[in-house]
């Protein structure tokens, strides 16, 4: 039997599916980067979805004449107790600019010289940068200049290919962008990226995330008064439809069997988000037909197994968002001036807390104005763990 993935596997291509369109439609556009064409993309979906799954596989599958770095902003955010910061953005993206250069022997020798020349044009100095060595490049110490700092993290990627007749662009992702809301400034940031990018023929951005179409930090980026102005080609990577779930199971799960019911039940559970997919998937019966009562019984026993990503996200939100999202699990048509009636915060608090959880993608605006859970599976799982506990998660 085989075996369905719950996290993203080390050998990619064994375990990707479909996404045959979205990959040729983002390829073809970064390829016109061999053309001094450089475009700008912010790749939006929901939680479990697969688009850092999606990503990885189109960065690995570039051409060499193409560097890539991966930047995934949840980790510096864990490991700065979620204060994130302009410097310590910056000096991942340095860091991972590093990396890509120490993985070529031919390409460091290409670039050392141009690099040691434009540090000294700069004349870096008191930051530290002790952490961030190119290879034998020695970088001076800097501790308090952040603008020299950002340029030269933000200058360094057009220098490296101007450097090296055989690199013709270098593409890099920026994963969990909606984490950059926790900036002091970060429509300054987006301002930053845009200030050097419009001016770079061969450096292309990606950033994606889980954020509603409809939060603030979407227009902050690419709306028309963001820092892209709607220039940055946006793409929605939708769930599996239900005929493209049935041939992933068959394909990759063929010993999971479903009655007619059976399957509607778990498309209607999962909605086609692979992760939900793979983790249902991975703990029902096989070689017996699942029918809608197997489906529910699993899903019952099972749920924290099943919705494990929501588990890091709730425990990572405030008591406030946490409240919000119960209120809107326990009441429907919930609007602005409900949250505001019903929940006992100032104006300005309910407007900074509903911001925060349709920026983090949790809840969208629907087109009457109400609020609603992004993802039915995390009321589901709310509604088990208090029918099952008396109360809900803490």
């Amino acid at each position: 039997m085989n075996s369905l993935p719950v996290v993203i596997p080390k050998d990619i291509n064994k375990y990707f599916f479909n996404r045959k369109k979205e990959i040729s439609q983002i390829n073809a556009n970064l390829s016109l980067l061999d053309m001094d064409v450089a475009n700008q993309f912010l790749i939006t979906g929901y939680r479990g979805v697969g688009k850092t799954f999606l990503l990885k596989k189109i960065l690995n599958d570039q051409p060499d004449k193409y560097l890539t770095a991966y930047i995934d902003l949840s980790k510096i955010y864990g490991a700065q107790k979620g204060e994130l910061t302009e410097e310590k953005v910056i000096k991942e993206i340095l860091d991972k600019i590093n990396e890509t250069i120490n993985k070529d022997e031919k390409l460091y020798d290409n670039i050392k010289s141009h690099i040691t020349n434009f540090i000294n044009q700069l004349k870096l100095k008191n930051y530290d940068l002790s952490n961030i060595k190119l290879t034998h490049i020695e970088l001076p110490e800097i501790k308090d200049n952040y603008l020299k700092l950002s340029k030269f993290t933000m200058e360094l990627p057009q220098l490296i290919v101007d450097s090296s007749p055989d690199i013709k662009g270098f593409i890099i992702v920026i994963d969990e962008f909606q984490l950059l809301k926790s900036l002091k400034k970060p429509d300054a940031f987006f301002w930053l990226i845009r200030s050097y990018s419009q001016e770079q023929f061969n450096v292309s951005y990606i950033f994606t995330g889980s954020v509603s179409q409809t939060g603030e930090i979407i227009n902050m980026i690419n709306g028309q008064n963001g820092a892209f102005g709607g220039r940055m080609l946006q793409f929605n990577i939708d769930p599996f439809t239900k005929d493209q779930t049935k041939r992933y199971l068959n394909e990759r799960l063929s010993s999971l069997k479903f009655t007619d019911g059976g399957f509607e039940r778990f498309y209607s559970c999962t909605r086609g988000i692979p992760a939900y997919i793979n983790s249902l998937a991975s703990i029902l019966p096989s070689n017996i037909e699942c029918d809608e009562e197997i489906i529910k019984e699993t899903l019952l026993l099972n749920v924290d197994q099943i919705v494990i990503m929501w588990l890091y996200v709730w425990g990572s939100l405030t008591s406030i968002e946490k409240e919000m999202i119960i209120f809107m699990v326990e009441n429907e048509h919930v609007n602005w001036s409900l949250l505001a009636r019903e929940l006992n915060y100032s104006k300005s608090t309910i407007t900074k807390y509903v911001d925060s959880l349709l920026n983090k993608g949790i809840i969208e605006h629907t087109f009457n104005k109400e609020y609603v859970l992004s993802d039915k599976m995390l009321k589901t799982w709310l509604e088990i763990k208090y029918e099952n506990d008396g109360i809900y998660p803490a």
